[in-house]
């Protein structure tokens, strides 16, 4: 058996399902866009245990990740390197991904200027398509997954496809656990409840929220102050439930120049609510929103960096060294 304390732990355990069935370990942005298989092409089995995907495991047992971006990775850039169930990694692996992540749907309920323009809602013909790929392809994928991770495309509960998706697993599967990524508007006891996720089928929650205040929530999203007020419902809703069963819940915060100001606040709110607050600085290539020039103020050349300098050296932040992406935690050591 090799160290199982020394390598990333996401080529030994996971994998990322993206759209048109390409197979990931990673996220694609941190990887290199380093696909391991195709999930409509070839089997599970055949996808897990690729040549791709041998080859990335040897290199990560050698410490060499040259694969990812190491400066883009908050794996790499923290040495968060680990695994969580005592996973034996070796290059072919015995055991199939005890994590999957479905990153293939795009449906979502709101229009947020941090990822796209407008509000995106699968054809008809493309909804049928997915849904017809659900017990072909999606559920075998799931058969000795302990989690899944459910939907940072879209919303897992906005979307027509990942509730049926979500229904469906959670009567395949019933020791399986759910990992939601969704803005939040959604995840209410009546949502909840019909799709039959009870708190302990729960492991984590992690929410894009992006402001600590209505007011700049509007700046973000079309009707924002109405959103906003339910998504902090939900999260006191969240936060009741856990007191029968306990799941982690993170709230997401990417930064702009509408919300910089915020992140003192914002971690304020997560402790309100027993979460964690996570920051991120502006990526292009994650937003489908073309006027996204002037967003990114973690971003030396612009305008009103020193002003978000200035805001970071905000005791609370100056204490907050993790859930940061590598860019945000380097200029908060250096302020």
């Amino acid at each position: 058996m090799a160290s199982i304390n020394k390598y990333c732990k996401r080529p030994f355990e996971e994998i990322e399902i993206h759209a048109g069935g390409e197979v990931y370990t990673c996220c694609p942005n941190w990887n290199k866009y380093y696909s391991i298989g195709n999930i409509y092409k070839d089997t599970i089995e055949e996808v897990w245990n690729s040549e791709k995907a041998q080859e990335l495991r040897k290199r990560v047992m050698n410490n060499d990740y040259s694969l990812c971006d190491q400066n883009g990775c908050i794996y790499c850039s923290q040495s968060l390197f680990m695994t969580n169930y005592n996973t034996v990694c070796e290059p072919i692996m015995k055991d199939y991904p005890l994590v999957v992540k479905f990153c293939y749907d795009y449906e979502c309920n709101i229009a947020c200027s941090i990822c796209r323009k407008e509000i995106t809602r699968l054809s008809n013909e493309e909804l049928k398509i997915l849904n017809s790929k659900i017990d072909t392809f999606f559920l075998p994928i799931l058969k000795s997954a302990k989690f899944l991770i459910i939907n940072s495309a879209g919303d897992p509960f906005g979307s027509r496809h990942s509730r049926l998706v979500i229904q469906k697993a959670a009567k395949e599967y019933p020791d399986l656990q759910f990992d939601f990524h969704t803005n939040g508007i959604l995840c209410d006891e009546r949502n909840l409840k019909k799709l039959n996720i009870t708190p302990e089928k729960i492991a984590k929650f992690r929410i894009s929220i992006h402001a600590a205040t209505a007011k700049t929530y509007a700046k973000l999203i079309p009707h924002g102050e109405k959103y906003f007020r339910k998504i902090m419902e939900n999260l006191e809703y969240l936060k009741k439930i856990r007191q029968k069963h306990y799941f982690k819940i993170y709230i997401h915060f990417v930064v702009t120049k509408y919300n910089y100001k915020e992140m003192p606040d914002f971690v304020r709110l997560a402790k309100s609510y027993n979460a964690t607050a996570c920051f991120w600085e502006f990526r292009h290539e994650n937003c489908s929103y073309h006027n996204t020039d002037d967003l990114n103020v973690t971003d030396p050349s612009h305008p009103l960096h020193q002003d978000f300098l200035k805001v970071i050296k905000d005791p609370i932040m100056l204490t907050f060294n993790e859930n940061l992406s590598p860019v945000i935690l380097d200029l908060i050591n250096k302020a």
